[in-house]
């Protein structure tokens, strides 16, 4: 109840404040929000909102929900707090929706008509989610109806994105092991489904920079092109174009055709862009350039060598001893430290981060299904994949309470939660 009020108190501000104000009421601000909130009809389902401080006479707002895949609220959060307070809206992001929880789509709309009942809210409603809850987004999206998603470090099939009625903007590290789902459209250009623009860049498998998220929610802002009464959008696409033609031309300079046509393709996709069609007009010709179609090749021969390479290291999981693995990782660290082509040297970071998430996949099925044999094979690969990982320590803990260790299960788990896990022992 008391949360109730406390978005009944704050209609009632925004209402009071634009009968009490002068004809020009601009200049009366409603306070900056960042707090926790419970959803009134689920008491154990809290999450967290942040309102940009804006004029009284904002109302409507969109929405963004934000998923992450551990279900942090508050990091969520600080992610798009830079991106809503340039393009005012009404941030909320769940502490219990994550990876693998059950009935995701129904917590989402209990999150989302919570939200509507306590903050000023219009129609429209952005989803953002990385890793997991990129795909979370996604595929709450095929169901409902949204106005867009900004995914991040994960995507869906072609025909899965085709069926989303909804902007779409992916972004993607180029050493992220989930590159390959965006490489295919790379690669052929002109099956790119035309809801979708497509970003990459430098990270690995982890939330873009604010700055990069602050990008997107631009592009998903101002690609109608339509007016809002709490942005000044002339200046704002003004801003937005010169920012995106900066980076073009620094795209173009340094060589990086690939990204340089991503871009281009990205802008001509709507009129608020690209009114005269300059942009259409250069991604035609960047995908039919001698030096674009030579990096295709090039991308395409080290996909190749990635998914042997990655199917080998899949199948010598279970079977090599951690001796192997200690001089077979070794290698592997010094080649991505080492290696001067580019695109090689993007193919050695991402087989890692994929050993590392198959580590996590098969200690999550096999933690529940109680298997210490595999456990034991694969949790010291794992350990020295990503010494400092929550999800590796974590499994560590796990394997020493199989073993009835329990001052390395203690051990374990607390480093788990220095770096960021949060929870005991789960295991059934």
């Amino acid at each position: 109840m008391a949360y109730r009020a406390s978005g009944l108190i704050l209609f009632a501000f925004f209402f009071v404040c634009s009968k009490v104000a002068s004809t020009d009421n601009s200049n009366v601000k409603q306070k900056e929000i960042n707090r926790t909130e419970t959803c009134q009809n689920h008491p154990a389902h809290t999450y967290q909102v942040f309102v940009p401080a804006l004029d009284v006479s904002c109302k409507k707002l969109p929405l963004m929900v934000v998923i992450d895949p551990h279900g942090d609220g508050k990091l969520a959060i600080k992610q798009f707090k830079e991106a809503a307070q340039i393009y005012p809206m009404v941030l909320i992001a769940s502490n219990q929706i994550k990876n693998n929880v059950s009935g995701y789509p129904q917590l989402l709309d209990e999150l989302i008509a919570d939200a509507k009942a306590k903050y000023p809210l219009g129609n429209t409603i952005y989803l953002g989610g990385f890793s997991g809850g990129a795909r979370m987004a996604l595929d709450y999206a095929m169901n409902r109806s949204v106005d867009g998603v900004i995914a991040c470090g994960a995507l869906a099939e072609p025909d899965q994105i085709k069926a989303i009625n909804c902007r779409i903007m992916a972004i993607v590290g180029m050493d992220d092991f989930n590159f390959i789902e965006s490489a295919r459209f790379i690669i052929e250009p002109e099956t790119i489904p035309q809801n979708l623009a497509l970003v990459t860049t430098e990270a690995s498998h982890s939330w873009p920079n604010t700055g990069q998220l602050k990008q997107a929610s631009g592009y998903m802002t101002l690609f109608s092109g339509e007016n809002n009464s709490c942005l000044d959008t002339n200046l704002l696409l003004k801003t937005y174009l010169a920012e995106q033609t900066a980076k073009l031309n620094s795209l173009t300079q340094s060589g990086d055709e690939l990204n340089a046509m991503l871009l281009e393709r990205n802008l001509s996709l709507s009129k608020s862009f690209d009114p005269k069609g300059s942009f259409h007009s250069q991604y035609g010709k960047q995908v039919k350039e001698e030096a674009f179609l030579k990096q295709r090749d090039n991308l395409i021969a080290n996909l190749r060598f990635e998914s042997s390479a990655r199917d080998q290291y899949y199948q010598a999981l279970q079977k090599k001893d951690s001796v192997w693995w200690k001089n077979e990782i070794k290698d592997l660290n010094s080649k991505i430290s080492t290696e001067k082509d580019r695109q090689r040297n993007l193919v050695y970071g991402r087989i890692k981060g994929f050993l590392g998430v198959a580590c996590y996949s098969i200690c999550s099925h096999t933690a529940n299904q109680k298997e210490v044999s595999v456990l034991k094979q694969v949790v010291p690969v794992y350990q020295l994949l990503e010494p400092e990982n929550p999800d590796q320590l974590y499994y560590s803990a796990v394997l020493a309470h199989l073993e009835k260790n329990p001052s390395k299960e203690k051990y374990y788990l607390a480093r788990a939660k220095e770096k960021g896990y949060q929870g005991s022992l789960a295991i059934p």
